[in-house]
């Protein structure tokens, strides 16, 4: 027995029988089809439940979020070969149309071989674009963190280029303060002999980063003779503190 009421439809000639195939269609999972959506001319009336079907094939299909009417297409169709018109609405608020061969309850599409497509064939073509649209996606988003890692990485190679050039120029200027710094003291000592001539490796206070530029000691060592002819041996420590001042610290050295 149909336990569920269909809506109230204005088919006055409406058969028993017709009422029955609507009811029977109507048994299957609730769908929101009303059949007051659907119209057909008198003479086709023997037609409304595959229209009925049609509708609901097409409310279901991918990109049809709501149905808005179905009839018959008075232009491709005959009594004994009905196609369908009907209107849907997308996600979007447009609508659009499209037609239903009522026999087979195929889309009609003339690029198609055959000029039919089903709707199963419709929602796995619908459902492999998404997929690839998915997929094209995730690469749009892999290639721009590419993208953005690359141009973060050459903006700190770039920092790091001119951290380096501005060092260069410390440590060059820091070891002429430091020679005049310590020929300024020990100028005066006999017999002074130069050990370091050239511009050592300076000692860092802390691993270099580009946020600040390390504490630098120079160490240098010298030679020298006492008032009596003995052979001093120095090592000197020339510091740039955190303020950057300098200290120099001599000691004597162990060879």
């Amino acid at each position: 027995m149909c336990m569920r009421k269909l809506p109230r439809i204005n088919y006055p000639h409406l058969s028993a029988g017709l009422a029955l195939c609507l009811c029977l269609s109507a048994a299957a999972p609730v769908q929101s089809v009303e059949l007051e959506q659907l119209w057909l001319p008198k003479s086709y009336l023997r037609h409304l439940p595959r229209l009925y079907d049609a509708a609901r094939l097409v409310e279901e299909s991918p990109g049809c979020e709501e149905l808005l009417e179905g009839t018959s297409h008075l232009g491709r169709s005959t009594l004994e070969h009905p196609v369908f018109t009907l209107k849907c609405r997308n996600p979007s608020g447009q609508t659009f149309s499209l037609m239903v061969d009522g026999p087979s309850l195929m889309k009609v599409d003339d690029t198609r071989p055959g000029g039919l497509v089903s709707f199963e064939q419709l929602r796995e073509e619908y459902e492999l674009a998404q997929q690839r649209e998915r997929e094209r996606q995730e690469k749009a988003r892999e290639l721009a963190a590419l993208e953005a890692q690359k141009q973060q990485t050459e903006q700190e190679r770039q920092q790091w280029l001119q951290w380096w050039d501005d060092e260069f120029a410390r440590r060059e200027t820091f070891w002429k303060e430091c020679v005049v710094a310590l020929e300024q003291r020990v100028g005066g000592m006999q017999a002074l002999e130069w050990l370091t001539t050239e511009r050592p490796e300076p000692e860092l206070g802390q691993e270099p980063n580009l946020e600040s530029h390390p504490p630098l000691t120079y160490v240098i060592d010298f030679n020298a003779e006492s008032y009596y002819g003995e052979a001093l041996f120095y090592r000197a420590a020339c510091r740039q503190d955190d303020q950057g001042e300098l200290e120099l610290d001599i000691r004597a050295r162990r060879d």
